[in-house]
């Protein structure tokens, strides 16, 4: 184990020496004026001690000082960022569900656009047939119709014929004449021989924009019909698609 002991003052009237302190003119009651100046000349007698870390506290410093008003703005603006990025979520939120709802509405857009609904084709046919042309049978599809009709009349098949052509519904330069054929039937009063003609006819129907396709709701009076078309045309505008 280690003594700690000096044994050169035992039994001795030698006393151990301390190297005296340089004065520090700092603590006693010199002016200012020599304080300062005492300062200065410490500080220029030990330049390579002091002047590294001096311009380092002095760059901190003036970093620091220099933040202050940019730091004050950042936390001033803290709270309206923080809302701005809640805000931008639900904007990016909503863009999303608008997209989604943009796809399902295009989709759906052919339920308003396709070939005319049967309610159009029975309303204008219905307002085609003359008083003494009788329909014997009739079908239609997305495809296009046929018809069968019958009269006493050619006359009045060939009126028949002239308002299916000229139908808002109908696809005119598709219509065509498959049968026209005249039958002989006994009046019923006399057995006189009469003449009975027979038509069938065949076309495509047409594919009827929004725009005209309510146009036709209105005149036909198809109530339930026109108010499905103007929810979907007034939410297809609301989306902007």
């Amino acid at each position: 184990m280690r003594i700690n002991y000096n044994f050169a003052f035992k039994n001795s009237r030698l006393r151990e020496w301390d190297r005296p302190a340089p004065p520090n003119l700092l603590i006693t009651d010199a002016s200012i004026n020599k304080k300062i100046l005492y300062i200065v000349k410490e500080f220029n007698n030990n330049s390579a001690l002091f002047y590294p870390s001096t311009l380092i506290l002095i760059i901190t410093l003036g970093v620091n000082l220099i933040s202050i008003y940019p730091n004050s703005l950042l936390n001033n603006l803290e709270g309206t960022h923080k809302e701005y990025l809640n805000i931008s979520n639900r904007l990016k939120n909503i863009n999303k569900a608008k997209n989604r709802l943009k796809t399902k509405i295009t989709n759906m857009d052919k339920y308003f656009t396709q070939s005319t609904t049967s309610y159009l084709f029975a309303f204008y046919l219905q307002n085609s047939v003359p008083k003494d042309v009788k329909l014997n049978s009739y079908s239609f599809s997305d495809n296009g119709f046929e018809i069968n009709a019958s009269s006493f009349s050619v006359d009045s098949l060939s009126d028949f014929l002239t308002l299916i052509i000229e139908s808002p519904v109908v696809d005119k330069t598709s219509v065509n004449v498959d049968n026209l054929q005249r039958n002989l039937s006994n009046k019923a009063t006399d057995n006189k021989k009469i003449s009975k003609y027979e038509i069938e006819i065949y076309g495509d129907v047409l594919k009827i924009d929004t725009a005209n396709r309510q146009s036709l709701y209105e005149k036909s009076n198809a109530g339930g019909l026109l108010m499905k078309l103007k929810r979907f045309n007034n939410l297809k505008n609301l989306l902007g698609s």
